[in-house]
């Protein structure tokens, strides 16, 4: 069996050590850039049973694994996420998914815990907290939401367009739905804040964008990244969520914290725009990703999914978008691909975007100086007469006026950074 060359390695970053520890079967490998390195394990080449037991003679089981003892090697292949490897064990095929910068032990609460709907590892090895292998049992599937997609964007078919970005934020809200009473917990706004502050230094960005986030937007079980490729569609039209293998950027700067639900819609909004401007489709981005957000709405937890969440003064839902496209272009100097699209053109629209909601901002200054105005009259005058009560009354009414004027300036989530 020829062995696989190493295209989960980035182009543009070198071999720099080979000696840091690993377990037997792997090989621990430091890659640099420009201003980035990572360590990553990469397994022995795997051609035989013999092969195979070596790998996973030092790794940690859990789940369900095939029997090592009864196993053949089928094939295997690489793509930019890892090596996998196709094997067979009483006359059940399997995949294993070797993950060369891991996976954090979260991936077991999610496989042990989630939906039906969600296509997951039946098991893996581990080695010091890490996965290192996801194995599932092979199943066939009739096509995926991208390519059903992209077709339906290249014939400017609105109507199929639309019913497929529904159902695959459908499948995604009842993920998040069927997770949410597994764990929960604050949200985490000085860690999403620090990583934004990261990953701007790192890119040696001319954008600063720090948001106060919604208490309501909790963290949780993410899926870490997620794209139309990975929500596969059965001959019944049924829609799964294949769990798979983190992408390059969790390598290249490995999260530090959990995230909230709408960071997984974030990074289905960031596949559409992918999809929807590789091929300058001309349907309305707008209605488009309506019906991928109306999806998940419906069938999210309601907390997740409200208005507060998505409250774009609060960052809502685009400050996830500008942090995937942090990561597209991390990626892209990675491998030195050319600047990523939409990722540049939303990083451009960063700084005028937020002198909108900073204009916006005077509105609410305004509404909070009426409230204290009418407050503190009253305090400090309590009215001895109808006409007392006049003006501090219309301070207070045109507070709530001027407050919800500026609410309604807030963009809706629908609409793209670029389009302001």
């Amino acid at each position: 069996m020829p062995a696989v060359e190493n295209p989960w390695r980035p182009s543009a970053m070198k071999v720099s050590e080979t000696n840091g520890e690993s377990p037997s079967g792997f090989n621990s490998i430091r890659l640099v850039g420009s201003r980035m390195s990572m360590d990553i394990l990469e397994p022995i080449p795997i051609k035989s049973l013999d092969d195979w037991k070596r790998v996973i003679s030092e790794l940690d089981t859990w789940g369900e694994v095939p029997d090592s003892q009864i196993l053949e090697i089928i094939s295997q292949s690489g793509n930019e996420r890892g090596l996998s490897v196709e094997i067979k064990s009483s006359d059940i095929r399997w995949l294993a998914e070797f993950l060369p910068w891991g996976y954090d032990n979260k991936l077991e609460s999610i496989v042990m815990n989630s939906h039906p709907s969600l296509d997951k590892p039946s098991g893996g090895y581990s080695w010091k907290g890490q996965n290192l292998i996801i194995l599932r049992k092979i199943s066939n599937f009739y096509t995926n939401s991208n390519i059903k997609l992209l077709n339906s964007l290249q014939e400017g078919n609105e109507k199929i367009a639309t019913r497929i970005l529904y159902n695959s934020g459908k499948s995604l809200g009842i993920y998040h739905s069927s997770v949410k009473s597994v764990r929960e917990t604050p949200m985490d706004q000085k860690r999403w804040n620090n990583r934004l502050i990261n990953l701007e230094e790192k890119l040696r960005a001319n954008t600063i964008w720090r948001a106060p986030f919604s208490r309501k937007a909790t963290c949780m079980l993410s899926l870490g990244d997620i794209r139309f490729k990975d929500i596969l569609i059965s001959e019944n039209d049924d829609y799964f969520i294949r769990l798979g293998p983190p992408r390059l950027a969790d390598g290249l700067y490995k999260p530090d914290c959990e995230f909230p639900a709408i960071r997984d819609l974030s990074c289905l909004i960031q596949d559409l725009g992918r999809l929807y401007y590789s091929i300058q489709s001309s349907l309305e981005i707008i209605h488009l990703r309506k019906s991928l957000i109306d999806g998940w709405s419906d069938y999210a937890p309601s907390s997740w999914s409200s208005s507060d969440v998505f409250y774009t003064h609060r960052g809502g839902l685009a400050i996830w978008e500008y942090e995937q496209s942090l990561l597209d272009v991390l990626e892209s100097t990675a491998n030195q691909s050319g600047p990523p699209t939409p990722a540049v053109q939303i990083i451009s629209k960063v700084i005028p975007f937020q002198k909108s909601m900073y204009n916006s901002r005077t509105i609410a200054a305004l509404s909070f100086l009426l409230i204290f105005l009418g407050v503190s009259t009253v305090i400090n005058s309590p009215p001895k007469s109808f006409l007392d009560v006049v003006i501090p009354t219309i301070c207070i009414i045109s507070s709530y006026f001027t407050h919800s004027f500026y609410r309604r300036l807030s963009p809706p989530p629908e609409k793209p950074i670029t389009d302001i």
